[in-house]
């Protein structure tokens, strides 16, 4: 039986296939756009032939898919969402497109915002009036809602949003008014505040009901489409979509709650990254993945990833948890390119799949960082994607020369070399925002890098920022489809129950903590998951009498609510409040916004088979020497084929490995050091080398 793991990217789709014995196998197909389920059965084919089994036999063998998909962000930063509507309280009807009424960028007089997501004629403000307490002080006005919904549907509208004022309190006229249009329109998208984010802050939580609306229709069309397919086909096992949050769900709650997909890929980078860490007996490490069109950078603390609630995407600001992944437009196809001042600038624009960088020969002209890695000799021209595709190097020197080199009155070489050190620049920095900004020093972390052309910068990165282990997974370009099959089903729930922490009704919170436990075990039941293998941890959003953002601290184990308990997370929050912000005021009086719930039902993890040890001699996997670039000039260094190397062998920098998906610079600086799983330890050099997990005890499971 096979697990298989489906990362589709900007440039790349890639895969990940495990079995039974721990044996995995990495493919690739170009990302098809306009309709990503070609690629994904590209890929899935290839894998069929490579086990050499009709395709349908194979699929009939494939027990788990995980899949993490762009729609939902494509259909936000693209503005090819549904058509939506928007039902809100009276008086209230231009909340949305108002926002916070703050500049994004405050210090820019010409910063605007993003269009609306809803035209202001789709805006539709119902009378009804629900009190802070729950109480009706103004029953719902039903005519007024069958006249939005009738409106809505002669504007062909696909999808609509119902937020009240104070429907996280009390829902009973967002269900009534849902229950309204469901008969006027029949079966249009329909998207509730008090299902996607019942919580307090009226901006955030229409925006968040909003693009859950917006992007809802296209998700779901792509579902249906996909699992047609994968039954046509012969597939009888189990799909699930990867969320933001780092846990999966099925395909049935991801249509109903598109909203948790906005970083569905990137968000499987951190989870992968715990589990490589903690092979080596790593909790601090920096999750960086270099992907063809961005780089996403995240940071695990204490085995633990950071997760905000206050995120946005494309401008639109998104409530729901979500791993905090920092990109930045620095791929493999990044476009390089010389401004009006005569300055070298790489991305954010990207080559993507099609044409794709010059090199590739389909027709590009513009150069990336992919065909500046290609003249500094780090790529083998003859050996990109294992022999698959050859590198066109004329086409690479033309498109630098001619758009870089040319207009700055540099070589050729020197212009490749400016390209390649501009892209580690922008990558150092997008790490230093996720550690320094945070008051964090990345010398304490361990560099855990992925991508296709990860690993081509990673060395000169960590080198300037003085970090000293650098982990290459040997799956490293197909990192977050790995973290995909790492991953377990997580839903996420949060009840607004705003009170002086002193005051609080432990009757009323142990309430709400019961209705959200059980929402939680029918949702995780529902999706296949036995009690023995669900887990509920339970937090609380506090903070001092007065301030506006809250820190979240675990709270009330197992729904239990005392006044020990209570005593235990006013300790905890004073202890965190002064992690993240130098101080705490154990005399002030504190207040408890939102109670949190993350229900986890544990999955089937694929194992990872351990290779027998082969000795620190690692000539066997030598496969010849390439002149590449190396500080200041060109260098012949030696060339390794990583799937010959053995756990212990070891290399000395500079050196080069390559994978038929990956190659590895080992700069002078540093070390190589095979595993007991194949990845790559690189080590600043003088570092001992008794940390791979060449003695350490294998780690299966994700907690």
């Amino acid at each position: 039986m096979y697990r298989i793991g489906i990362d589709v990217g900007g440039t790349f789709t890639d895969f990940l296939v495990t079995d039974q014995s721990g044996e995995s196998r990495i493919f690739k197909s170009p990302t098809t756009p306009r309709d990503p389920t070609e690629g994904v059965f590209e890929g899935l084919k290839s894998a069929a032939e490579s086990y050499n089994l009709d395709f349908a036999q194979f699929l009939g063998q494939v027990e788990t898919i995980v899949h993490g998909t762009t729609i939902t962000t494509n259909a936000t930063l693209t503005g090819k969402g549904a058509k939506t509507g928007f039902i809100t309280t009276q008086g209230f009807r231009d909340i949305l497109n108002m926002r916070r009424g703050l500049r994004e960028h405050q210090y820019d007089s010409k910063s605007a915002p993003p269009p609306p997501l809803v035209p202001r004629h789709l805006i539709a403000a119902v009378h009804e009036r629900i009190d802070c307490d729950g109480n009706v002080i103004a029953p719902l006005n039903e005519e007024d809602v069958r006249s939005a919904a009738r409106q809505f549907k002669a504007e062909n509208v696909e999808a609509v949003a119902i937020s009240f004022l104070w429907s996280f309190i009390n829902p009973a006229h967002e269900r009534r008014a849902a229950e309204i249009v469901r008969e006027e329109m029949g079966d249009v998208y329909l998207s509730l505040s008090c299902e996607v984010l019942p919580q307090i802050r009226l901006y955030e939580r229409h925006s968040t009901t909003v693009l859950n609306a917006y992007s809802g229709p296209p998700l779901a069309r792509y579902l249906g489409s996909l699992e047609a397919a994968l039954n046509k086909a012969g597939f009888k096992g189990v799909l699930l979509i990867m969320q933001s949050n780092g846990g999966v769900m099925s395909p049935q709650m991801t249509s109903r709650f598109a909203v948790n997909t906005l970083l569905s890929g990137p968000a499987a980078g951190p989870i992968a990254g715990i589990h490589y860490g903690r092979n080596h007996g790593v909790d601090n490490i920096i999750s960086c993945d270099l992907g063809g069109t961005s780089f996403d950078v995240s940071l695990v603390r204490n085995g633990v990833p950071v997760v905000s609630s206050e995120g946005s995407v494309g401008g639109y600001r998104v409530a729901v948890p979500m791993l905090d992944i920092h990109t930045v437009g620095a791929g493999g196809g990044s476009i390089a390119w010389v401004d009006d001042g005569g300055l070298l600038r790489v991305g954010p624009q990207s080559a993507g799949a099609d044409p794709g960088p010059a090199c590739y020969g389909k027709g590009g002209e513009n150069p990336t960082t992919t065909d500046a890695d290609l003249i500094l000799g780090y790529l083998d021209p003859n050996y990109f994607h294992g022999g698959k595709l050859t590198l066109d190097v004329a086409a690479a020197e033309r498109a630098i020369k001619t758009k870089v080199a040319d207009p700055l009155g540099i070589d050729v070489v020197a212009a490749a070399d400016g390209i390649y050190r501009i892209t580690n620049a922008l990558m150092g920095a997008a790490i230093g925002v996720v550690s320094v900004q945070r008051g964090l020093d990345p010398r304490e972390f361990a560099l855990v890098v992925a991508g296709g052309a990860g690993p081509i910068h990673a060395s000169p990165i960590a080198e300037e920022l003085g970090i000293e282990t650098i982990l290459v997974p040997r799956e490293s370009s197909v990192f977050c489809a790995a973290g995909m099959l790492l991953s377990d089903l997580k839903h996420d729930y949060v009840r607004t129950y705003p009170v002086e922490v002193s005051k609080i009704d432990h009757d009323r919170a142990r309430s709400l903590c019961t209705e959200v436990s059980h929402e939680a075990m029918t949702t995780l039941r529902s999706e296949g998951i036995p009690d023995e293998r669900i887990t509920l941890a339970f937090a609380a959003d506090l903070r001092y009498l007065g301030q506006f953002n809250e820190v979240g601290v675990q709270a009330f184990d197992g729904g239990h609510v005392d006044a020990k308990a209570v005593q235990q997370m006013i300790q905890a929050f004073h202890q965190r409040h002064d992690s993240l912000f130098g101080y705490s005021m154990p005399e002030a009086p504190i207040e408890l916004i939102n109670i949190r719930l993350t229900a986890r039902g544990t999955t089937e993890k694929p194992r990872f088979k351990e290779m027998k040890g082969g000795g620190s001699d690692a000539r066997h996997a030598r496969k010849g020497s390439r002149r590449a670039y190396f500080g200041k000039g060109f260098l012949e260094v030696d060339v390794y084929d990583g799937l010959k190397m053995e756990p212990g062998n070891m290399i000395t920098g500079p050196a080069i490995v390559e994978q038929p998906t990956t190659t590895i610079i080992i700069t002078a600086g540093y070390d190589l050091v095979c595993d007991r799983y194949g990845n790559y330890v690189l080590h600043a050099k003088g570092r001992p080398h008794h940390e791979p997990a060449l003695e350490l005890a294998s780690k299966e499971t994700i907690r």
